[in-house]
């Protein structure tokens, strides 16, 4: 399989969405696999406004697609409803993270009390979230990032086994930025109110840039820095081992992506057109 198309994902209750720069697929635990086109935009090109761009498009896929879709029979139903909820209890407890910090924040007198009544809201929201959603949703999370890595070490989706093996952690991860936020958000605090979210949007676009380029040097000192935050709250709160069958299913899901995206570019590589497969959950 190819490894030169970058791949992303989003972990759901009951499977994986994958996604390249032309394609989509979600693959589902009851089997069922959907596949589809990402549009594409002059915009995506332009440093800055491509994270905006980006972020605007994987959270509609992710919503429509992924955590309002479903599977098939009364257990899609169900997982549509566990998804649902994850999406609400994510809303909620953003709302309030990000709201606290910058009203209480305002009443800091001094940088370690900034530092504080910023990071504490952050700390219990995760802490809410694991919580409050379902343990296969981080678990899908540590599937999507095994399988990426995988994909990237040109390892092939059919050997569930050798995807098991690799890390769960992974540096383009989006809870990088999250800790991105957190320290953005000590600046943040002294702007006026009407500017706080632009000014959120603008630092998170420029942070996103600067986790891609770490992302591609991982062992400088600084990129490390940048890094450590992210990965220390992947490796404990936002990922979880998968099992060989949620593993399968992350397999399945970038297998299917790839190949709708090679066929959307007129392309056909080694492992699609040799009908290699990925093996069903068990």
């Amino acid at each position: 399989m190819s490894n030169a198309v970058r791949i992303g994902g989003q972990a759901l209750a009951d499977g994986v969405l994958m996604r390249t720069s032309r394609a989509w697929a979600v693959a589902r635990d009851d089997g069922t696999v959907q596949v589809g086109a990402v549009r594409t935009g002059r915009l995506r090109r332009v440093p800055v406004l491509r994270f905006l761009v980006g972020l605007a498009s994987g959270m509609r896929l992710a919503v429509s697609r992924g955590m309002l879709g479903h599977g098939a029979g009364r257990a899609g139903g169900r997982a549509r409803r566990r998804n649902r909820g994850f999406l609400v209890t994510l809303v909620g407890v953003e709302a309030v993270g990000i709201g606290f910090s910058l009203l209480v924040g305002h009443a800091a007198r001094s940088l370690p009390a900034t530092l504080v009544v910023t990071a504490v809201p952050w700390v219990l929201a995760f802490a809410v979230l694991r919580l409050a959603t379902p343990g296969s949703l981080w678990r899908y999370h540590g599937a999507e990032h095994k399988a990426v890595a995988a994909h990237e070490a040109g390892i092939p989706m059919a050997d569930v086994a050798a995807v098991l093996a690799c890390p769960r952690v992974h540096d383009r991860c989006g809870t990088n930025l999250v800790f991105v936020a957190m320290l953005g958000a000590l600046a943040l605090v002294a702007l006026p109110a009407a500017v706080q979210l632009p000014a959120l949007l603008a630092l998170l676009a420029v942070g996103a840039e600067g986790v891609s380029l770490a992302a591609r040097r991982p062992r400088s000192p600084l990129s490390r820095a940048l890094l450590v935050g992210g990965r220390a709250l992947q490796r404990f709160v936002t990922t979880a081992e998968p099992t060989a069958a949620e593993q399968s299913v992350g397999c399945r899901a970038l297998a299917a992506c790839l190949e709708h995206h090679h066929r959307l570019e007129g392309t056909t590589p080694a492992a699609v057109a040799s009908g290699a497969e990925v093996p069903a959950a068990a």
